[in-house]
């Protein structure tokens, strides 16, 4: 069996419900599997976790044929927050493009490294973009500016959460891929019929123009960003 990457997996932790899907490269669903925790402890419970993987991975591996290496974790917790500041700088004049913004965002970053120093950042979102005292919802194209400020969000969990669930995960030899919020992939969703799991496709394919892609080497911005920009290393 081989890792074939137009399969994915996604795994949803709540406090009272577990799930895990496969999909394949036609956004088809081939294994859905969940079950109901009656958790009064408002936490997520590991040993139910590390049981539910042990009784789904063998038969996902057996359905798809292949080993799951990766999985996308969709996760309702209490303790996922946003963090939210606005940075602005001055141009002389000059038509704004991605650089001006990555140099915003970098600069952004290094104002909350203290603050997020035991965070892990879910998803990182350009709220606002300001020209020249204008609200932009995305960033215009050949825009002259003098004054260009952004609002930032950053949307994180604690990583000793994080840590645990990865540590489970890797009982399997399963990475985690990518951790993606509950809240965050409700707010792109329109009414109950859409799917959760789809969209989650779709935020990790760019959906979002403005969210900024993070992993724990590179963050690449899915829209009008076109380069890496290395400001986790």
């Amino acid at each position: 069996m081989v890792n074939n990457l137009e399969n994915k997996i996604f795994l949803f932790l709540g406090v009272n419900k577990f799930t895990i899907v496969a999909i394949n490269s036609a956004n088809e669903f081939v294994y859905k599997e969940e079950t109901l925790t009656n958790n009064q402890n408002n936490q997520i419970e590991l040993a139910l976790l590390d049981n539910f993987l042990n009784e789904n991975i063998f038969k996902i591996e057996k359905k798809l044929k292949e080993f799951v290496k990766n999985i996308f974790l969709i996760i309702d917790h209490q303790n996922i927050f946003p963090i939210r500041l606005s940075i602005k700088n001055k141009f002389n004049n000059i038509i704004i493009n991605s650089n001006s913004i990555e140099k915003l965002i970098l600069e952004a970053k290094s104002c909350c490294n203290k603050t997020l120093e035991d965070l892990d950042i879910l998803h990182m979102k350009i709220d606002k973009f300001y020209i020249d005292g204008t609200y932009f919802e995305t960033l215009p194209e050949k825009k002259n500016c003098n004054n260009l400020s952004i609002e930032v969000s950053y949307i994180c969990i604690p990583k000793r959460i994080s840590k645990t669930i990865e540590d489970v995960l890797r009982k399997y030899q399963i990475s985690l891929d990518k951790i993606l919020s509950l809240d965050y992939l409700n707010s792109f969703l329109d009414d109950k019929n859409d799917n959760l799991y789809l969209m989650a496709q779709k935020i990790l394919e760019g959906f979002n123009q403005n969210e900024v892609y993070i992993t724990n080497k590179y963050s690449k911005k899915l829209g009008f960003f076109e380069r890496f920009f290395n400001f986790f290393n």
